[in-house]
């Protein structure tokens, strides 16, 4: 080492912070220049070629500071052979910290043009410099805004052929000339000639270009780089003030009901869980049965609440036993054997009825505008002989019997009916029976308006029926005439 070369820990963060203000806005990885200089790849070279790497690099460094360089990354040990001393592998990695995201000096250095060192321009006074910042923040609200990349308005023209010291290779040097900076500006119309021509001079180098990539990164300081939100579609269910017949029922009700239309047994799946056959179990198993019998959901949580309070005991487990009992009273009728007198009928309609629709509950008022409105539509149906039934078909392609309200306001209109949205929304009040104001029950609207006459109900009947042989006439032959009785038969 030189002799009037000082070696310090200050003096070492010093050189490497001038050599990452070089190589940091041509994005330089100075571990390549040395890789030549290193065959064997361990590592480590030469203080000669350390000093020439940092040449090709483009750095103008004294004799005295390569030699602070090279003695603070020289190693010694038994596996070092001289004179590759030098660990070039160390010196890359503390210099290319300037690269790592989050790294303080890489925030200062990408920001700040002044830190780069390469801009001549001073303002001559404060309102110029005022006048700067304000063009400065005029440009990158704008590219926030419209969603512009500020640097690639000049990639394509920063290829100059022309060899230059500054530049690592013969383009991408991040510069260009203030005649293709003014051409290529994005923001013409919202800006004036005088501030785009401040602009250019504050980045203005000592050859004359425009570093236009120390301009983006001013501009990307106070412009928000975070992703986008991911979009979500949250559920906001609307209130629904809307009183439902199913809440005038028990949560014994509504699954009885359900037990009678699937012809469901409830005893033998708790008895799985009751190995004793003491009439008890455990809370958590009512839920596991109902889900298992797929009955779950049809009750909600404060249904299953109201359930588990009505049957269970002190000791905390649920008497399955009178739940059943209480469930199959639709099956059989207790004691019967002592009544041999007595009758009993089968579960029809109106037992199913809780747990196969749910109406809106409807005030005396809205009913006679419902029964009003009803009347009307169907002296219409039956003045005109209109066939309702095949416009809903179309809309039903699965034949549910229901289809949506909107669909229903569409076929209404299709057939000459101006229903106005407040009549459709009585008429929904009405023949939307599954819980939601969405399902409109065609099937019973049609009945109701469109009533068909004894001799249709007749023949639809004996359709629907089972099929009847043909049976000969006791009196008549097949041509009409009346038959002779002779003795025990007859005689044409």
């Amino acid at each position: 080492m030189a002799p009037n070369a000082e070696y310090s820990e200050e003096v070492v963060g010093e050189l490497i912070s001038r050599i990452q203000v070089y190589i940091q806005p041509r994005r330089v990885r100075v571990k390549e220049f040395f890789k030549d200089f290193d065959p064997l790849r361990h590592g480590r070279c030469t203080q000669i070629n350390f000093a020439r790497a940092l040449d090709n690099i483009g750095m103008n460094m004294t004799e005295d500071e390569v030699d602070v360089l090279c003695q603070h990354f020289t190693e010694e040990g038994p596996n070092i052979v001289q004179p590759q001393v030098v660990n070039y592998t160390m010196f890359s990695n503390a210099v290319d910290e300037v690269f790592v995201e989050g790294n303080p000096a890489a925030h200062n250095m990408s920001s700040s043009p002044s830190s780069t060192q390469l801009m001549t321009f001073v303002p001559k006074s404060l309102e110029e410099e005022e006048r700067f910042m304000h063009a400065l923040h005029r440009l990158a609200s704008l590219c926030s805004a419209r969603g512009v990349v500020f640097k690639y308005q000049f990639t394509d023209v920063d290829r100059a052929p022309v060899a230059s010291p500054s530049r690592s290779t013969s383009y991408a040097g991040g510069k260009v000339t203030k005649d293709q900076f003014l051409r290529r500006f994005p923001f013409k119309k919202e800006f004036v000639p005088e501030d785009v021509e401040l602009l250019a001079n504050h980045y203005l180098t000592e050859k004359g270009d425009v570093h236009f990539m120390a301009m983006h990164n001013d501009i990307s300081e106070v412009t928000n780089h975070e992703a986008p939100p991911f979009p979500t579609s949250p559920l906001f269910l609307k209130p629904d003030p809307s009183e439902w017949s199913q809440s005038r029922y028990s949560v014994v009700d509504k699954i009885r009901a359900k037990v009678v239309e699937k012809r469901i047994r409830l005893k033998e799946q708790f008895q799985d869980f009751d190995p004793l056959r003491k009439g008890l179990c455990n809370a958590s198993r009512v839920k596991t049965v109902l889900n298992i019998l797929n009955l779950s959901k049809e009750i909600d949580k404060n249904d299953f609440e109201q359930l588990l309070g009505m049957y269970t005991q002190d000791d905390g487990r649920f008497c399955y036993s009178d739940f059943v009992s209480d469930v199959d009273k639709e099956f059989v009728t207790p004691g019967l054997e002592r009544d041999p007198m007595s009758q009993t009928s089968m579960p029809d309609a109106s037992s199913t009825l809780p747990g196969r629709r749910n109406k809106v509950v409807m005030s005396e008022e809205k009913m006679k505008h419902f029964q009003w409105l009803e009347s009307k539509i169907r002296s219409k149906v039956t003045k005109n002989r209109m066939n309702l039934k095949p416009t809903f078909q179309d809309m039903d392609k699965i034949h549910t019997g229901h289809i949506t309200k909107n669909q229903f306001f569409r076929s209404m209109a299709s057939l000459g009916f101006d229903l106005s949205e407040e009549e459709v929304g009585i008429l929904g009040n009405v023949y939307c029976d599954l819980g939601n104001h969405l399902d409109f029950n065609y099937s019973d609207f049609l009945k109701s308006v469109d009533v068909p006459s004894d001799d249709v109900e007749l023949a639809m009947a004996q359709l629907a029926g089972p099929y009847q042989g043909f049976e000969p006439a006791a009196y008549h032959d097949p041509r009409g005439k009346v038959m002779r009785h002779t003795g025990d038969s007859f005689l044409g």
